[in-house]
């Protein structure tokens, strides 16, 4: 599902409003509110004080044109519903495990979603909600209910937009490229932003970020999932924009970024300093997306455990090639947290590529192939058979996973912008762990609403 909700949307802001415990995760939360949402409320009471006229600032423009576009009115509400239909289907290895007799299943994901509007002169109230059921057919211990939400004030001014709000999910998915199990995550955040135009090509934002996760104590393999990644995620941004075109915007955003776990003995806690730069583009231009890169210094508290120097990115860029063609891709390069032995994080590299053409004004083509590698900075056991000695051996190695997905669907246009399109992908993992070798196939229906 996307989080993302249109052009001008920054994803970097939030304030630490969800605050337990005691001891250092209570002190980062009263200096974050301290130096940075006090000088926020300030700027607020100043604009509500001063300020004239209504959405001048492109974020506040974009905010409004969400609202506008709302297709139903409900009272002073403005509403867009829809329904979400993913991974409808035949899925011939659930759990990732190609090992022995892969447990094979149908599945699907199903929902209703809704945003909704609420404007009040210069203040726009935004909500977001997504109760969605996961259903198989035989495993039954997997379906579940996952649930989605956020809400949103915005105080939207002349040269001003003041952001502050929160979300709160409840969902089993499988969560990254390490973990092959669906463990229950529960992640509550709060964010605020000052936005301020300083003139009409330059723009400036200030913003934080707090997010809590919670998982389920599962096992996998032999690591505990809740005890190795239950955490708190802080972030200040600070982010400088300039309008190069009507539909380009360069961007320079310098990040701080604190993440304390909750259980001690995990020895995860860390610090990172990074600093991008790229350009936006408008969804209305034949160039679409983002490019994201930068430079990152990533830092265990752990003395023992490894830090990481390097570049990050995440590129996301689609291109009009001709009427009926766009091709697209995308690079993401990062470090994510991980619960392999002694490793505080592994490097995770992906690239994609691929491309939609329209064969009629109703009918979508589209194939993407994805590449991926996880890099491991520390060693772990690997346990194999030695035919000579007649026994198990037990050898240190870095990990090293290698992932490729082949995706290809045809989509019918049953609207606007909604299709249904008959889906098909092949996703394979090739590992120095020989027991992580894996393959998976899946065919089936998927909903989408950006045809």
């Amino acid at each position: 599902m996307s989080r993302v909700l249109s052009w001008g949307w920054h994803k970097k802001v939030c304030v630490p409003i969800f605050v337990r415990g005691k001891g250092k995760m209570r002190k980062t939360a009263w200096l974050l509110a301290k130096n940075v949402c006090v000088p926020i409320l300030g700027a607020s009471l100043i604009c509500l004080a001063t300020g004239k006229g209504l959405a001048v600032t492109w974020k506040g423009e974009e905010l409004l044109r969400q609202w506008q576009q709302a297709a139903w009115r409900l009272g002073p509400f403005k509403v867009q519903p829809m329904l979400l239909l993913t991974n409808a289907g035949y899925d011939d290895n659930v759990y990732y495990y190609s090992r022995g007799n892969p447990v094979k299943d149908y599945t699907l994901t199903a929902g209703p979603a809704i945003n909704a509007y609420l404007r009040l002169k210069k203040i726009l109230f935004s909500f977001y909600g997504s109760p969605q059921y996961v259903y198989f057919f035989e495993t039954k211990r997997e379906r579940t209910w996952n649930y989605y939400g956020r809400a949103e004030v915005n105080l939207i001014f002349n040269r001003f937009l003041i952001t502050a709000g929160g979300g709160y999910s409840d969902a089993r998915e499988r969560w990254n490229t390490e973990i092959d199990i669906r463990p229950r995550r529960r992640e509550r955040s709060g964010h605020a932003e000052f936005f301020w135009q300083l003139r009409r090509k330059l723009s400036l934002a200030l913003a934080v970020r707090q997010a809590q996760y919670e998982y389920e104590n599962l096992e996998y393999e032999i690591f505990r999932i809740a005890e190795a990644l239950n955490r708190t995620e802080n972030y200040a941004n600070v982010t400088a924009y300039f309008q190069v075109t009507g539909r380009t915007r360069f961007f320079v955003d310098a990040e701080y970024g604190l993440f304390e776990f909750q259980n001690p003995a995990s020895r995860r806690d860390s610090a990172s300093q990074a600093l991008y730069a790229g350009f936006e583009f408008s969804p209305m231009g034949k160039i679409r997306g983002r490019i994201h890169i930068g430079y990152k210094y990533f830092d265990s508290k752990a003395a023992e455990r490894r830090d990481y120097r390097g570049l990050v990115g995440d590129t996301n860029v689609q291109l009009r090639l001709l009427r009926r063609l766009w091709v697209r891709g995308a690079l993401r390069r990062d470090v994510r947290f991980s619960l392999w032995y002694d490793n505080t994080f592994y490097l995770e590299n992906i690239w994609s590529g691929g491309g939609s053409f329209y064969l009629h004004r109703k009918i979508r083509l589209d194939y993407d192939y994805t590449d991926g590698r996880n890099r491991y900075p520390k060693m772990g056991t690997q346990t194999f058979s030695d035919q000579e000695l007649g026994a198990a051996q037990v050898a240190l190695v870095k990990r090293l996973d290698h992932y490729r997905i082949h995706s290809a669907a045809l989509y019918y246009r049953l609207g606007k912008d909604v299709g249904l399109g008959l889906v098909f992908s092949h996703w394979e993992r090739d590992s120095n762990l020989d027991w992580e070798d894996d393959r998976r196939n899946f065919i089936g229906l998927n909903l989408t609403y950006s045809f």
